[in-house]
């Protein structure tokens, strides 16, 4: 379903409060960006990947990637302040028939109607430190559940622990290290299920990994574990994966032997 939105209507507004490390008091406002700021968009896209230390963090997309999130296959959040373009972050509806990032879980799936893809987030650097992504990472969650789509999903690079630790932080979890077959660069999958409770962990099954880590992340993933938080302090981002109460599956009675299944208390 195509919902009309005017990009004159302000979703959020706020106060800027650093700048390039410096306190300020800066006004903001969010709103939904229509066909009209694409050559802003794509113009503010160029510069802050332009400004990348090491572009895996941040693949480029094709330049009509940006128009293609608008109207039923998704929407773009503009964050404006000082009469310019700051920040975007997209949020992709993926329709039938269309990739999605859903075909990468390993068992189980949502159909790919009730999900969304929390696609592409930038921050310029100057007002990097304002809490903003974890903002963008909000309004798309509302959205998203205003569209009918719970099931949220997104791919971030191994290379970029900072969104990762945003997105984690805003109730995903990684469920896969992925390979992407077209370039080879490594991706966590995240999902976040709003329609279920948040994980109770089963106690002690806490394991943490260096972020290179890859076959050790693979194989407890493999056994039911997932990935929770991210430990950005010391000189490697440190990932910690638990396994949930859900996950641990008593055996059914009849496929107990006779004094073992004698042994189990409700």
């Amino acid at each position: 379903m195509t919902v009309l939105l005017s990009p004159e209507q302000t979703v959020h507004t706020g106060m800027l409060r650093v700048r390039r490390g410096e306190p300020v008091c800066v006004p903001y406002r969010i709103r939904f960006l229509g066909p009209a700021d694409l050559p802003a968009l794509e113009a503010f896209r160029g510069y802050v990947f332009g400004q990348l230390p090491d572009i895996d963090a941040y693949f480029p997309e094709t330049p009509e990637f940006a128009g293609l999130h608008l109207g039923e296959r998704g929407v773009t959040l503009g964050l404006e302040a000082e009469g310019r373009l700051i920040g975007c972050a997209i949020l992709g509806l993926p329709q039938p028939g269309m990739p999605a990032f859903v075909d990468d879980l390993p068992q189980a799936r949502p159909a790919v109607t009730a999900t969304a893809h929390m696609a592409s987030c930038m921050v310029h650097p100057d007002f990097r430190g304002n809490g903003l992504q974890r903002l963008l990472v909000t309004l798309r969650t509302l959205h998203a559940l205003g569209a009918g789509r719970p099931h949220l999903f997104s791919r971030v690079a191994l290379s970029n622990p900072r969104s990762l630790s945003n997105l984690l932080a805003g109730g995903f979890l990684v469920r896969r290290v992925l390979v992407m077959h077209a370039s080879g660069r490594l991706r966590y999958l995240l999902h976040r299920d709003l329609g279920a409770a948040p994980p109770a962990w089963v106690p002690g099954s806490e394991r943490v990994f260096a972020v290179p880590e890859l076959e050790e992340q693979r194989a407890v993933i493999e056994a039911g574990w997932v990935g929770r938080s991210v430990e950005l302090d010391g000189p490697v981002p440190l990932v910690t994966y638990a396994r949930p109460v859900e996950a641990v599956q008593a055996p059914p009675q009849d496929a107990l032997p006779q004094d073992a299944a004698l042994e189990v208390t409700p």
